[in-house]
């Protein structure tokens, strides 16, 4: 494969994968289209050679693996292993805050997250909502917004003379974004 077509496959697959919901989503369509089979990990597995399968934990986690020519104990096993998660910000349950005019997203901080590049510019919003259907079921689904819809506002320099010294922020009262103003 081509350097350009490969980072091509790359941008496209980061761009349909901006959770791991999403990413592990991806990752079956490309299994499914290169033949592997997905397995259920609370069922038994009878795996033939030479076959590619695959095993979703929580729609958040896929384990991949080919089976070779040769049994495992004979020709070894070689694995690669990566993860889709990365620091972000998630969405609260009951996350709505309304204050001083504005229509407000409580988030917590998840994972080793630099606060301050996430102020001032646009930001969307992307991950699995789970809900009740008509039926009053259980149901969940992926939703990927696709543009801006929210940003952080930082304060004006001259509000705020500290900012490029000794910025400290608070994911609690700092980091809500700002969705809409309300009256």
């Amino acid at each position: 494969m081509e350097h350009a077509e490969f980072n091509k496959d790359l941008l496209t697959f980061l761009n349909a994968s901006p959770t791991p919901w999403h990413a592990v989503a991806t990752m079956k369509n490309l299994l499914d289209a290169a033949g592997f089979e997905e397995l259920d990990e609370k069922d038994d597995w009878s795996v033939g050679q030479n076959r590619g399968y695959y095993v979703i934990r929580n729609g958040s986690s896929i384990v991949a693996f080919r089976t070779g020519a040769q049994d495992a104990a004979a020709s070894g096993i070689r694995m690669v292993g990566a993860h889709t998660d990365s620091p972000c910000l998630k969405v609260k349950p009951n996350p709505e805050l309304r204050r001083k005019g504005f229509f407000q997203l409580g988030v917590e901080v998840y994972g080793g997250v630099l606060m301050n590049p996430w102020f001032d510019r646009d930001l969307s919003l992307a991950g699995r909502v789970t809900f009740l259907d008509g039926h009053n079921n259980v149901s969940d689904t992926l939703v990927d917004f696709g543009k801006p819809v929210a940003f952080i506002p930082s304060l004006a320099i001259h509000l705020d003379r500290e900012a490029n010294s000794n910025r400290t922020v608070n994911a609690q009262t700092d980091l809500p974004p700002v969705l809409m103003q309300t009256e």
